[in-house]
């Protein structure tokens, strides 16, 4: 092991107060580095103190006398010893040392191998030789300056290093030549100040290299951090291409099913059927229409969903009240199924979306209508969590249950269970992802507990629950048919299958239709005729027109008219003025949702 790992992230005394330190590199590091770094040296210093050991044998050895010399080799030989003993103790134990106390005890021991190092001036000068001498100082002026390299940058070990060693060296020599004494003194402590200044360069140097490990380390950082957020953009992606492709693959199918059937119907409808047969057509149809558009209603949902074009529109409001209404609205889908749908509603008002908790809760109610073949229908509704300031809706049933390995794939997008053919009449599998993404969206929490033979229970948990007056929020209905017999209304669509429908539709509400396909011959209809009371336009028509801003011009026109918008668009800007200005139904809708929107347009 040549040096030692040093951990980051301790605390620990200054080296130099004097030194200004990058904000990057603390001063614990570099006193730990310092002193890891001396250690992996002192392991090598038995080696390198033989080899000095051996060659001052060779050269001055000789002439010195016998028992000085063996006793210095040997001194100074069991001090570099225990040394390198400490060190190998030490190294395995530094992430955990005391900085300032290991510290010291370095600084101690070079000051005796320094100073064991220096007898040898002491003990050999007198009975040596002026050129004998001479070697030996030099190869104690050598010793003290390898002491910079040994003690790896630190001033402190190389200052009392090569002071124990020099001074001792140059006292002995000066006592042999009293004349060059003070001289002497003077250019050694110059030498040993020599050796500090260069050891605090490197003292910097280690400094600056720990500030560029930092900046490595900060940089490796970055860029583990940054790729951990490309893979994951890049696994959403992939997710989500995934689920567009499975998206599509399940919509394609159920789109072309229902347009084989409608196609063959219309042939029988050509062969011109008996009325029996006519009558059994004209229900598929609409069944198969019905199908068509909760299947269209539902990509669109996706689409905005997963766009994000969904806002959420927060305000206080009734679960009990709402809820209340849900289950009246779908009484009779359980009565046909010889259900009981029971309702345990306390009262308890919540800050949410309430068009996203309407959504989610009819969703999970028809689903439970849909799977339940006999037994019962639960809807209940609270407040829990800490303090009651949770509310939650939970719609259980005594269905057939999911199995574990099914409950998170419930969730999936066309997703069904129990439904290979794609019985239409069960659903798209939609219903569940819709209610996720829009739980996700309001920052409420589905949860699912199912046993097979048992039942499922869906628990929807919204946060913030309240108990000051809430806004009573009533599900949207179908109102009863209405009469709107003799009522004026004018039809603007550039698409004559949708005009040839719509005027069939509104001609057997005993209206009066009138169509045009742009506005220059809307404007003309009403020069003649004056202006209806209901114009029912496209958003989008042709050469670019906007439904929304024709309907402008032609009330600037003609006078007030009731103006209900019709559109297939699911998100852009002239969405969004028509969304202001009028009521907007999205493609497709039924006759009864047409009906209703009417009836209210207009006060009926």
């Amino acid at each position: 092991m040549d040096r030692a790992t040093i951990p980051l992230d301790r605390a620990a005394p200054a080296v130099s107060p004097g030194d200004a330190q990058p904000a990057g590199a603390t001063r614990e590091e570099m006193l730990l580095e310092l002193i890891g770094l001396h250690a992996a040296m002192l392991r090598l210093k038995p080696a390198m103190q033989a080899a000095l050991i051996l060659g001052m044998g060779l050269t001055v050895g000789g002439r010195a006398p016998g028992h000085a010399f063996i006793s210095w080799a040997v001194l100074t030989m069991l001090v570099e010893l225990g040394r390198a003993w400490y060190a190998h103790r030490l190294i395995p134990r530094l992430p955990h040392i005391d900085a300032k106390r290991v510290y010291r005890q370095m600084v101690a021991m070079a000051l005796l191998s320094g100073a064991t190092q220096g007898l040898a001036g002491v003990l050999m000068f007198p009975v040596l030789s002026i050129e004998d001498q001479a070697i030996l100082a030099v190869i104690q002026m050598a010793v003290a300056a390898s002491g910079a390299a040994t003690s790896m940058s630190s001033r402190t070990i190389v200052g009392v290093f090569s002071v124990a060693v020099v001074i001792p060296t140059a006292l002995s020599w000066g006592l042999q030549h009293p004349q060059q004494l003070v001289g002497l003194l003077v250019l050694c402590s110059l030498y040993c100040a020599l050796l500090v200044v260069v050891a605090i360069h490197a003292e910097r140097l280690l400094l600056r290299s720990l500030n560029i490990r930092h900046e490595r380390d900060k940089m490796v950082r970055d860029l583990e951090r940054s790729n951990a957020v490309v893979r994951q953009a890049m696994a959403r992606a992939e997710e989500s291409a995934q689920a567009r492709a499975r998206v599509l693959a399940s919509a394609s199918h159920d789109l072309r099913q229902p347009l084989h059937a409608l196609s063959i119907y219309s042939a029988i409808l050509a062969a011109r059927p008996t009325p029996e047969t006519l009558k059994e057509v004209g229900q598929n149809i609409d069944q198969i229409v019905r199908s068509l558009g909760s299947l269209l209603t539902g990509l669109l949902d996706i689409s905005k969903l997963s766009a994000g074009n969904y806002v959420s529109h927060k305000q206080v409001f009734s679960l009990d009240e709402l809820l209340d209404g849900l289950c009246s609205e779908h009484a009779n889908a359980a009565t046909a199924k010889q259900l009981v749908l029971r309702r345990h509603l306390r009262p308890v008002a919540v800050f949410s979306d309430a068009m996203a908790v309407t959504r989610i809760a009819r969703n999970l109610l028809d689903n439970a209508l849909k799977y339940t073949d006999a037994g019962e229908v639960c809807v209940s509704c609270g407040a829990d969590g800490i303090d009651g300031r949770d509310g939650f809706i939970t719609v259980s049933d005594t269905g057939k249950g999911i199995r574990l390995v099914e409950q998170e794939r419930v969730f999936e997008e066309f997703y069904q269970i129990d439904n290979p053919g794609r019985d239409r009449s069960r659903g798209v599998g939609l219903g569940l992802a819709i209610v996720q993404r829009l739980a996700d969206l309001i920052g409420a929490t589905i949860a699912l507990n199912s046993a097979p033979g048992v039942g499922t229970s869906f628990t929807l948990r919204l946060p913030a629950a309240v108990t000051h007056p809430a806004q009573r929020v009533v599900p949207a209905r179908v109102e009863p048919a209405a009469g709107l017999a003799g009522l004026r209304v004018m039809l603007i669509d550039d698409e004559d299958d949708i005009l040839k429908s719509m005027t069939t539709l509104l001609k057997l509400w005993q209206m009066r239709v009138c169509t045009a396909s742009d506005g220059g011959e809307a404007h003309a209809l009403m020069l003649a005729d004056g202006a209806p009371d209901l114009l029912v336009a496209d958003l989008r028509l042709r050469a670019g027109d906007h439904g929304a801003r024709l309907a402008e011009q032609l009330q600037a026109r003609h006078g007030r008219m009731a103006v209900l918008i019709i559109t297939g668009d699911t998100s852009s800007e002239a969405l969004r003025e028509a969304e202001a200005a009028y009521p907007v139904l999205q493609k497709p809708i039924t006759a009864e949702a047409l009906h209703a929107s009417i009836l209210k347009l207009l006060g009926r």
